[in-house]
This record gives C-alpha cells, structure tokens and sequence, in this order.
C-alpha cells in the first residue's frame, strides 16, 4: 500500500470515528432533551388540571350572560348545550313561549354567522318541537368582526359580548 494510500486510509477512518463520536453524542442529547421533556410534562399535568377546575369555559360564560341579560328583561330561562347526533349548539333553552338558541365564539366571524343558521336550519328539520314560541337567535362572542355584526343584524341574532349587546333583541 502507498504512502497516499495509507493517509487516505487514515482520514478515513478518523474521520468515521469522528462521525461516530457526533452521532453518539447527538443520541445523548436527544435522551436528555426527552427526559427533560417528561420532566415537563409531569410537571405541567397538575398546573393544567387546576386551570380546567377553576377556570369557565366560554360556553357557560355565554349562557351565564345571556341568562343574566334576559333576567334583566324580566325572562327566566336556563340555558344549556343542544347536542344532538346531527349537530351541536352551545346555547339552548326554552320555555314552550320562547325558545333562545345560539353559539359562542372567541372570534366571530361572518362565516360564523352563516354556520349558526345553517345549524338552526338542521335543527328545524329534524326537531320542529325544540323550536316553540318564539325564536331568539343569539350569538356570544368574545370579539366580533365588524361584518360579522352587520351579518347579525341582516340576520336578526341577538349578538353580545362580555361588555355589550351588539344588536338588539327583536324577537322578544
């Protein structure tokens, strides 16, 4: 074997250990950074757990209100989730003369809008009877786009926020 052979060779093989050593080491970094991330998750578990226990969700704020705005309007409805195998609404209650119905949403849009109704809609079709008296139409938002207030009021939904009603109750 030549000369330039054998430092051929040579490179070679320091330069495979070399790799070697790299990929071990990148092997440790990686277990490290996964036991590190356990370590985190374990960690977070409980912090999470306390926050879903005393923390309200967005739908029960949205029933909360629109149920305390009613009140003030001398209305005693208790509203609930409307959840049926064909479609889901966040907001729900009726009394045989008024029937309230909505969603709640953290940003609303006009494309939000267009899905509640199209969600009435199926409720129409497949339980008539949920609809007596009536209709409120509402919507809770947390923020709504302002082509989305429009949409309410083209729409006739009762839209409020946290601070304000944004349309007016016309069905009442």
């Amino acid at each position: 074997m030549s000369n330039t052979s054998k430092r051929l060779k040579d490179k070679i093989e320091e330069s495979h250990r070399r790799l070697e050593e790299s990929v071990a080491n990148l092997n440790d970094a990686v277990a490290r950074l996964a036991d590190e991330q356990r370590r985190v998750w374990k960690a977070l578990r409980p912090v999470t757990r306390y926050i879903e226990e005393v923390s309200i969700t967005l739908e029960e704020e949205a029933r909360s209100m629109i149920e305390l705005r009613l009140r003030q309007r001398g209305i005693q409805i208790k509203l609930g989730a409307l959840i049926r195998s064909y479609v889901e609404l966040d907001i729900y209650g009726s009394d045989g003369n008024l029937t309230v119905i909505g969603e709640a949403e953290t940003r609303l849009a006009p494309r939000h809008v267009r899905e509640f109704e199209r969600k009435l809609d199926m409720v129409k079709r497949n339980e008539p009877e949920l609809l007596r008296g009536k209709i409120v139409k509402t919507i809770y938002a947390l923020w709504a786009h302002p082509e989305a207030v429009e949409e309410c009021k083209a729409r006739e939904i009762w839209l409020n926020t946290p601070n304000k009603e944004l349309t007016h109750l016309t069905s009442i």
